[in-house]
């Protein structure tokens, strides 16, 4: 199996609530819960903000933001979900709700925005990007896309959809692909988490490229050396999306880096930070606006 995530969560976060639920008193509406949440806000700092796997929660992004330099501002993605009825499994309008949300919290004049995305993770922060640029938002102009762990956009799914397997299966099957997720991992799942997994890996698998323009925001793509579930096509395939400039590198890290590679993860993304230049509103040829870098042949 490949492409399950895009898909499969960590264990870990199966055993936590994504977001709590509104008050189901008919004569009460309580605001919907916030999208961003904060976990280190700086004023004119960079930001980051954390898309974390299929299935993740807000705590799978705190060993990493705590491996990252302080002096960014670090945020990460509460996916929403409806608080009744069928959950919400469409990457496009989840990304718009995160979109709006940036675009009204950060500061117009903040020294930039990174959004670093893995699996699931990485398309949600690639549409976000896509949003953000059609709405044109300030922060467009200062964005910095990272992605790993999952293959390009422009690529559909090749596997055998999963989120309609019966539970037995669906865990059988991540267990085969990620080995690390361990034989209680069933154990671990409530309904409302096996729901929200579901949910997940149902966009991942109906997810279709759109007719949006290539990004114009710089973008940088993580290869994980130990994680088969993404081939070196699917990963040059990334450039197929963005016309600025696209920067390729590795890390020796299987599919979950945020807590099986975090050290080196967070040096890695502070160096791709560092580099990383405003890019302009127009960007000029596709051609010249690429800085690329060959991806290393794999360890064998």
């Amino acid at each position: 199996m490949r492409h399950i995530e895009g898909h499969c969560p960590a264990a870990i976060d199966f055993v936590t609530a994504i977001q709590a639920r509104p008050s189901t008193e008919p004569d009460h509406k309580p605001p919907a819960p916030a999208i961003l949440r904060w976990i280190r806000r700086i004023e004119g700092a960079p930001v980051v903000i954390c898309f974390p796997h299929a299935g993740g929660s807000v705590l799978s992004c705190m060993g990493l933001a705590a491996a990252l330099p302080d002096h960014l501002a670090i945020a990460t993605v509460a996916v929403p979900r409806q608080p009744c009825g069928r959950l919400i499994a469409d990457a496009r309008r989840i990304a718009g709700a995160v979109a709006g949300e940036i675009a009204l919290a950060l500061d117009p004049q903040s020294a930039g925005l990174t959004l670093l995305g893995n699996s699931f993770g990485a398309l949600l922060a690639f549409e976000t990007a896509v949003a953000l640029e059609r709405l044109e938002a300030p922060v467009a102009q200062r964005l910095h896309l990272v992605v790993s762990g999952f293959r390009s956009p422009s690529r559909p799914p090749c596997d055998a959809p999963l989120h309609r397997l019966p539970r037995a299966r669906l865990l059988a099957e991540l267990r085969e692909c990620f080995g690390a997720v361990g034989p209680g991992l069933g154990d671990l799942i409530g309904d409302t988490q096996e729901a929200e997994l579901r949910a997940d890996i149902e966009a991942c698998e109906t997810y279709r490229p759109g007719d949006a323009p290539a990004l114009r925001c710089a973008l940088s793509v993580i290869r994980l050396l130990a994680d088969p579930s993404v081939s070196d096509q699917e990963y040059e395939a990334w450039r197929d999306i963005c016309a600025g400039p696209v920067r390729f590198r590795a890390l020796d890290s299987g599919h979950f880096p945020w807590s099986g590679a975090t050290a080196a993860l967070a040096g890695l993304v502070t160096e791709l930070i560092a580099v990383t230049r405003p890019v302009s509103a127009d960007p000029g040829p596709a051609s010249a606006a690429r800085s690329a870098i060959p991806l290393p042949t794999p360890k064998p």
